[in-house]
């Protein structure tokens, strides 16, 4: 009787498995902390071998130091991309190239709101890491951010004493604080995205009425009656 033969071995493929090791330590940091994790808990929930887990993440502070990047790379990649392929889109404009940019802004913020709805987790895990780095603006994240708002009130059609910084802190402590109104709120998808909606329409209206300068109003108006709040 012939001898069954071996079963050919799995490949290996380390890149799915530091995601499936990253995706994991993401749920437990979402829900317990970076005080609830360890790297043997992680293996176990994401179904890979311990040993092959500490061969990608030795000890437990690479392994959430690598998640925490991580999230914040998701975010830029999630509200940045379409924006970065957006043709011909300049947030340094002059008055006639404002509508263009009015565009842009306003999908970028409906963008945010709605990721930030669909991914709670995503901004509680961004969120801890903010506020446990010695300096939050080394996040990639809070970076680009800043960076997209800082090119729009280096505008001809901006105020000149725009503080960036805690504009974008502002904007972004409501993102992330919002969807805690729409779970209470919101039982349904429709109800979800209505509040994601609301939430971006009154961001754009807030916030270009506080960057623009007064000149610059009456395009702003007519923008907003159009397109905001359907007036």
């Amino acid at each position: 009787m012939p001898s069954p033969r071996p079963r050919p071995r799995r490949k290996r493929d380390p890149q799915s498995t530091r995601r499936a090791i990253l995706e994991a330590a993401k749920a437990v940091l979402a829900r317990d902390g970076a005080e609830g994790l360890s790297v043997s808990s992680v293996a176990k929930l994401a179904g890979v071998n311990r040993g092959t887990a500490y061969q990608h993440f030795p000890v437990k502070e690479d392994l959430v130091r690598a998640t925490l990047d991580w999230v914040s790379q998701q975010l830029v990649d999630a509200v940045f991309s379409a924006m970065d392929a957006e043709d011909g889109v300049d947030l340094q404009p002059d008055l006639a190239h404002l509508p263009q940019v009015l565009d842009s802004m306003a999908a970028f913020n409906l963008r945010l709101a709605e990721y930030a709805i669909d991914n709670p987790d995503i901004g509680r895990i961004w969120l801890f890491d903010v506020l446990s780095r010695d300096n939050p603006k080394d996040d990639v994240f809070y970076e680009r951010f800043e960076q997209a708002i800082r090119q729009l009130a280096s505008s001809d059609a901006t105020h000149e004493d725009i503080d960036v910084e805690v504009h974008a802190v502002l904007m972004l402590a409501g993102y992330f604080l919002w969807p805690v109104w729409v779970r209470a709120h919101a039982k349904s998808a429709k109800a979800r995205k209505a509040m994601a909606q609301r939430f971006a329409g009154e961001v754009t209206r807030m916030s270009m009425h506080g960057v623009l300068r007064a000149d610059s109003y009456r395009i702003l108006q007519s923008y907003l009656r159009r397109n905001i709040t359907g007036a």
